[in-house]
């Protein structure tokens, strides 16, 4: 009777460790996450002129941080933006991010890449993303193919 109720007791612990650790090992729901251009670049800027793009983020769930990147076809010709390292927010469930882009010189001289409709623009990207607790990444590129075709005279 003993060795009977010893290991029933011993069948039930080990339910109850495999429901915890399987409990444990479920995966953390998905995030609706969702990204919304505000502000753009215009297709013509003067050197010297500043154009400020604005991304909101907002989630269903609290992110460890959102960022928004800046990309370059040509890197340092045309465009710059003024923080380079981009924009970055920590522990929230919404966002505004921003770059400034500068007109640094003219894009007259810039060959066709095969990736604007012409030559003599600068060819600019932008991706914005958030990183969840679990290692949950969603991102959003801008705009999501091609490149903003900037002319700087």
């Amino acid at each position: 009777m003993l060795k009977r109720i010893v290991s029933i007791f011993g069948l039930l612990l080990l339910s109850a460790l495999l429901a915890g650790l399987l409990t444990a090992a479920a995966p953390l729901p998905v995030p609706t996450t969702t990204f919304q251009l505000l502000s753009g670049l215009p297709s013509t800027m003067n050197v010297g002129e500043t154009a400020t793009v604005v991304v909101q983020v907002t989630s269903d769930q609290e992110f460890l941080f959102a960022q928004m990147l800046p990309t370059f076809h040509f890197p340092g010709r045309g465009l710059m933006a003024t923080n380079m390292g981009g924009d970055r927010v920590h522990d929230g469930t919404s966002a505004s991010l921003a770059i400034t882009f500068i007109a640094k010189n003219s894009t007259a001289d810039l060959p066709d890449e095969e990736v604007c409709p012409t030559a003599g623009v600068a060819p600019v990207a932008f991706y914005a993303g958030a990183r969840y607790p679990g290692g949950y990444i969603a991102s959003q590129r801008f705009p999501a193919q091609g490149f903003y075709c900037v002319t700087v005279p």
